[in-house]
């Protein structure tokens, strides 16, 4: 059996292959979209975290600082009271989270989201005097910082209610009080907003459409929650 030669077809082996030259045109436009689109979401940052209603103020000291947030909502302390410790109830103005908890001094709690699949926080109430004073130990659920502490406190004034958060012992700037720097403006905010017009803003809704859905990838798994029973008396 005699070998086959195989040829090349004529012109295949002088091929040159030229660069696609892409007019400065194109360049610009690509360069003009890329800088829209990183302005846009800088001015969406910024839309969603300044500009709060109810701001919080760095307080302490440097090795333990402090969140401390201060602002009256028209509304009665009762009402302003149930939207703190509501539980079983999904909360829209804080990506409709849900609060189970055992409401005593040495009971649990925890934030699960709305499906009750996932833990977002927990801890411990401290001290509960309604509708005056909650106390509380905080630990985020997919942080590893050391828990810290939230106060709620209520004073009926003229015209509605004075709210002061303080959220502190936290054991320098940890990632915990980084994310609540931002996180309760916006959340107590909402629900300035909820208990006064009865309609959640529009930077609320945003938010809540951006971050939401990201929780089931970002929280860890929760377990049944089992209520303990309450002591007799």
């Amino acid at each position: 059996m005699s070998a086959k030669t195989v040829q090349a077809r004529p012109g295949l082996a002088n091929l040159e292959v030229r660069p696609v030259k892409v007019p400065g045109r194109t360049w610009r436009r690509v360069l003009w979209v890329t800088v829209a689109t990183a302005g846009f979401a800088a001015l969406l940052a910024w839309g969603l975290f300044s500009g709060s209603v109810a701001g919080c103020e760095r307080a302490g000291t440097e090795a333990a600082p402090e969140l401390r947030c201060a602002f009256e909502v028209a509304a009665p302390r009762q009402e302003v009271w149930t939207a703190f410790v509501a539980t079983e109830v999904p909360r829209s103005y804080y990506f409709d989270t849900v609060l189970q908890a055992e409401l005593e001094a040495g009971g649990r709690w925890r934030f699960v989201t709305e499906d009750r699949g996932r833990l977002l926080a927990a801890g411990e109430i401290v001290e509960l005097e309604p509708p005056a004073r909650l106390e509380m130990t905080f630990a985020a659920a997919d942080l590893e910082d050391a828990p810290s502490r939230l106060a709620v406190a209520l004073e009926a004034v003229e015209g509605g209610t004075r709210v002061e958060v303080t959220h502190g012992a936290f054991a320098g700037e940890t990632a915990t009080f980084r994310r609540f720097r931002r996180a309760h403006p916006l959340a107590l905010s909402a629900m300035k907003s909820v208990l006064e017009t009865g309609r959640l803003p529009l930077r609320a809704r945003i938010y809540t459409a951006i971050f939401k859905p990201g929780m089931k990838w970002t929280t860890v798994r929760a377990a049944p929650w089992e209520a303990r029973p309450a002591p007799p008396g």
